[in-house]
């Protein structure tokens, strides 16, 4: 019993140091630093509809991504980045009686990313809060179909409000001076440097309904299972600021977003399995601007952004329960835009990792404890910013180094509760230890309960 006792103290005592506690569950996959297809998590669940089969009667909160400060509760989607400080959602997987299959609902401060390969999940992160709805089924002993539905949407009117082309734009790339002044800041990696384009670019929220679509099976003998899933995407994209007194309208121009997501897990002994993973994704940002009082001033600029990440890993059950994956990947995103509004000529920007090495391990040191760490480098990481008009580039080339490290308890024999460990605070402590309240031990919590 004082076995007991301590357990429970000492998790408690690691919740109380979390300034403004709720519970969460993308963490496993962040603390293991690697693309969530590689394992089998049910944060898979909206890349792959069909696999929800698996993972019935759960219910699960994220308090969302939290690097540094304190945050109030619920607190809205602020700031100059859709990922900052965002990232809360709670949803539950559940069998019901009233209709066959397994049925998914998720209530999110931003909607889902389209795709899991790099880049949607800064470009696509909508602040406007999101609905999605799964459901899937079996089919036959081996198969499952699945279906999704999404939404996100938010708009103001006002009588007196005026409409430019700043209605729906993206916040600016801030590049003074053109491509001769060198827009990249020394200080920043090739990949952080495309984050900040991707978080500018996706700055600007847009209305969304999409759907999807997916099949998922399994093979093999019950020692060495084989799955197999695959899944597209579509999502509509709305946005429009008029002037009705002006004759002035600002809008989308038919945007669509399409993805297609696909892998297997392939036993190939005992106790290792082999995981080919393949996603592609094109999401279109245009807009037009239409003035019937002044038809001189309209513009149509069609702006795309496209993607593809294509890998393989190796995954080993070390004593029975113990996880260690390792893998190469490639992976590509470009951004080609044609407005000439944000930086004065049509530009694309584009960026690759040839190859990437990954590397995941999770253990448990004992039933309610366990600890995670992953590490991801590319060989090359290759960013190149084209001023289209002027064939005028800057190519930045760098190699480096992605790194994770997390806790998880078990409490009882149904709640699970996951964090990722704040770099920074195993040396600076809590604030007892250095007087700073930006010193959380965890940049996210996750919580999941099973019934």
């Amino acid at each position: 019993m004082r076995n007991l006792f301590t357990k429970f103290a000492l998790v408690a005592a690691l919740v109380t140091l979390v300034p403004a506690a709720a519970l969460a569950s993308d963490a496993r996959v962040q603390a293991l630093g690697l693309q969530g297809d590689y394992i089998q998590d049910y944060t898979n669940v909206y890349a792959y509809p069909a696999s929800i089969v698996r993972y019935q009667n759960l219910v699960y909160g994220n308090l969302g991504n939290k690097s540094s400060g304190v945050s109030s509760d619920f607190q809205d989607n602020a700031g100059t980045s859709p990922v900052d400080g965002a990232g809360r959602s709670m949803g539950a997987y559940i069998v019901a009686k009233w209709l066959p299959g397994t049925l998914g609902i998720q209530i999110n401060e931003n909607r889902n990313s389209i795709s899991p390969a790099y880049g949607p999940g800064w470009f696509d992160r909508n602040r406007n809060e999101g609905l999605s709805l799964m459901w899937g089924n079996k089919v036959g002993e081996k198969g499952s179909f699945g279906l999704s539905f999404d939404m996100a949407n938010s708009s103001l009117e006002s009588k007196t409000a005026g409409v430019s082309d700043g209605s729906l734009k993206p916040f600016p790339l801030n590049i003074p001076g053109g491509l001769s002044a060198n827009p990249f800041d020394p200080n920043l990696n090739a990949r952080q440097l495309m984050n900040s384009v991707n978080a500018d670019l996706g700055a600007s929220d847009r209305n969304s309904i999409g759907v999807g679509a997916g099949y998922s099976m399994d093979w093999g003998s019950t020692d060495r299972q084989k799955t197999a899933d695959f899944a597209v995407h579509w999502r509509d994209n709305s946005a429009k600021a008029e002037d009705i007194a002006a004759g002035q309208t600002f809008e989308d121009n038919g945007n669509t977003d399409i993805s297609v997501n696909a892998r297997a897990q392939i036993a190939i002994s005992d106790n290792s399995y082999i995981t080919p993973v393949g996603n592609y994704y094109t999401m279109k940002r245009g807009y037009k601007f239409t003035d019937t009082t002044t038809p001189a001033s309209n513009f149509d600029y069609d702006n795309k952004v496209s993607g593809w990440q294509f890998g393989i890993a190796e995954s080993w059950v070390l004593r029975e329960s113990d996880l260690l994956v390792l893998g190469v990947s490639a992976s590509g995103e470009k951004v080609d835009y044609k407005d000439v509004n944000i930086v004065g000529d049509p530009f694309t920007v584009s960026y690759t990792q040839l190859p990437a090495i990954f590397g995941a391990l999770e253990v448990h040191p004992a039933s309610w404890f366990h600890v995670r760490m992953g590490a991801s480098k590319p060989v090359t990481s290759k960013l190149e910013f084209t001023d289209t008009a002027d064939n005028d580039s800057v190519i930045r080339k760098d190699s480096p180094l992605q790194y994770a490290l997390g806790l998880g308890f078990r409490l009882g024999k149904s709640l699970d509760l996951d964090t990722v460990l704040n770099q920074d605070f195993a040396f600076t402590g809590s604030w007892a230890a250095s007087g700073s309240s930006t010193n959380v031990p965890f940049s996210n919590i996750s919580m999941t309960y099973r019934f």
